[in-house]
């Protein structure tokens, strides 16, 4: 996950279970522009940025609330403990909960721009209408770098599929989702909404279902490997111009947590030398080129609107540097396309785009 996140679109209250026509249990959580009011706990949303989505979970019994960060870009659950030291922080306690159950491991979780220090501990997590009965995740205690209390969430709720934590050792909480039946169709969904379209949806994220309200036409899908769901993509052109970006491939993921479309170094600037997007925005409406590269043998397009960032009269290209050896497709990527991670086949995990509406 990377928490350099430029623009914050605020979650909102969780909804309901529903199910659709096949009787699949399915959650959504809806995500809510900044600029409302969180209408269960009548708190003001700010808006910050422009570009991080975050809901809320309830950890506990009575459940304690916590906006957090989803992020298929890691593997864990965390939360402030009551050592958190950021002010005016939402922080869990472990005494007010009838389910808690002490582990007490101490545990460190590195992330792109900052760390997290914390042990671990167990209890039952509410995501919507679904409940966990037990799920170990983090009591965060500090943040070295201090760049994670700069966030307007409270903690991070990744997304792995994986039966274990690389990190922690623990089951991820959308495993504990799978193998213990809380959703009976092993996908979850995610579609971002942009900011300048918000009115009061941010977003949504849905457990156990696609909501087909929010796309067009059918989703590409592309096996997906390793420890956060890596895939292959061809051939970045910027309009008829072949930048020879991935001519042969490149390795990438779809990251929740990254505010941007990341790849190494020395493509990016290929990319952006051809994109020649001014910074103070002369020459934005004159952009008209779309960029375009392949996944499963699909092409898939950004507009200007898509990848050029525009704030403060300021404007610069969301392609940026990784600092990892493979590509990040980020929110920028995931509002364009409405994205589905699906594990319904045993030991295979595809991951599927279709237009986002």
């Amino acid at each position: 996950m990377t928490i350099s996140l430029r623009f914050i679109i605020a979650a909102g209250l969780i909804l309901f279970l529903s199910r659709y026509a096949t009787g699949e249990a399915m959650m959504r959580i809806p995500l809510k522009s900044t600029k409302t009011l969180w209408n269960k706990d009548d708190v003001t949303l700010t808006n910050v940025n422009d570009n991080t989505y975050f809901g809320q979970i309830m950890v506990g019994t009575p459940g304690q609330p916590f906006n957090v960060l989803f992020d298929t870009g890691s593997f864990d659950l965390w939360v402030p403990s009551l050592k958190w030291p950021k002010p005016g922080s939402k922080r869990y306690r472990s005494s007010a909960s009838k389910t808690y159950k002490p582990d007490g491991k101490k545990t460190e979780v590195r992330y792109g721009t900052g760390s997290l220090k914390g042990f671990m501990s167990n209890d039952a997590v509410e995501i919507g209408g679904l409940r966990i009965k037990q799920q170990a995740f983090i009591e965060a205690t500090e943040a070295p770098g201090r760049r994670i209390y700069e966030r307007p969430w409270d903690g991070i709720f990744g997304l792995s599929g994986l039966s274990k934590s690389t990190i922690t050792g623990a089951r991820p909480i959308w495993r504990t989702m799978m193998d213990e039946g809380v959703v009976t169709k092993k996908v979850f969904s995610i579609w971002l909404r942009r900011y300048s379209d918000s009115a009061e949806d941010g977003g949504e994220i849905v457990f156990g279902g696609i909501d087909q309200e929010h796309f067009t036409g059918a989703h590409t899908y592309v096996h997906a490997e390793g420890l956060l769901n890596k895939f292959m993509m061809y051939s970045f052109f910027v309009g008829k111009i072949d930048t020879k970006v991935c001519s042969k491939g490149c390795k990438v993921v779809v990251d929740t947590g990254s505010t941007y479309i990341r790849g190494p170094p020395n493509s990016i600037v290929k990319i952006n030398k051809q994109i020649g997007v001014a910074a103070d925005c002369s020459n934005y409406d004159k952009l008209s080129e779309v960029i375009s590269f392949t996944i499963a043998a699909k092409t898939f397009t950004l507009t200007p609107r898509d990848y050029i960032e525009r704030k403060n009269g300021k404007c610069k290209s969301v392609f940026s540097d990784a600092v990892t050896d493979f590509w990040q497709l980020g929110t920028p990527f995931i509002r364009a396309f409405h994205t589905v991670w699906d594990y319904q086949t045993p030991g295979t995990v595809k991951v599927g785009f279709a237009k986002s509406k």
